[in-house]
């Protein structure tokens, strides 16, 4: 049996944070080929402590993923905070949007450099992990039609980045953007369910 990590000392935790921050926004400012001294001086640290840390830039983007699906994971866990099932679910998608919008220039740049290598196939299991829990909940209360799957749920989130972007004559969509949130969780209700057209996309491992 693999012996349990260790805990990060105090100072090379906040240098982890440092080195992943400071990525995380030269990755959306400059793309994927910023130079590894950027992200190093960004960051506050030697050359060589984000190279002992993050070998590659794969290894870099993941392990900013690995953050972001922390925090991912945490808005899973506050919908049980909330009494009704539907509104925990729609304050997944509500809290996950803005966490995506937050993130939305990483995202763009991964996605056209990296594409789908840019996660593992665990860290997608964890994202649907993350969808299932307030999905399932409000299914089993009959508030969300019971053809949905998780995926559907990842899908839906795309949706929804894309109506957070600017709009078409360049406004922002701040203040427009629940209006599409508000649109998709109409389409969940299941009194208002007609048959899908087609069969869900499911990840496959």
């Amino acid at each position: 049996m693999d012996a349990p990590a260790r805990p990060l000392r105090a100072d090379a935790a906040r240098n982890r944070t440092r080195v992943l921050d400071a990525a995380r926004t030269a990755f959306a400012e400059a793309g994927l080929d910023v130079g590894v001294e950027e992200i190093a001086r960004r960051a506050g640290v030697g050359k060589g402590t984000l190279y002992r840390r993050f070998p590659t830039k794969e290894a870099l983007v993941r392990a900013i993923f690995d953050d972001i699906l922390e925090e991912v994971e945490a808005i899973s866990q506050r919908t049980d905070e909330e009494p009704d099932p539907r509104q925990a679910f729609a304050q997944y998608l509500s809290d996950s949007a803005h966490m995506q919008a937050s993130n939305q220039g990483f995202y763009d740049v991964v996605a056209r450099g990296l594409g789908a290598a840019a996660l593992s196939p665990e860290q997608r299991q964890r994202i649907l992990k993350s969808a299932e829990r307030p999905l399932k909940r409000a299914q089993e209360a009959k508030q969300v039609r019971d053809d949905l799957v998780p995926e559907d749920v990842q899908i839906m989130l795309r949706m929804l980045g894309a109506a957070t972007r600017a709009a078409p004559d360049g406004h922002p969509m701040d203040e427009h953007w629940p209006r599409y949130l508000g649109l998709l969780l109409d389409s969940t209700r299941p009194d208002a369910a007609t048959e899908l057209p087609a069969e869900a996309w499911r990840i496959t491992t």
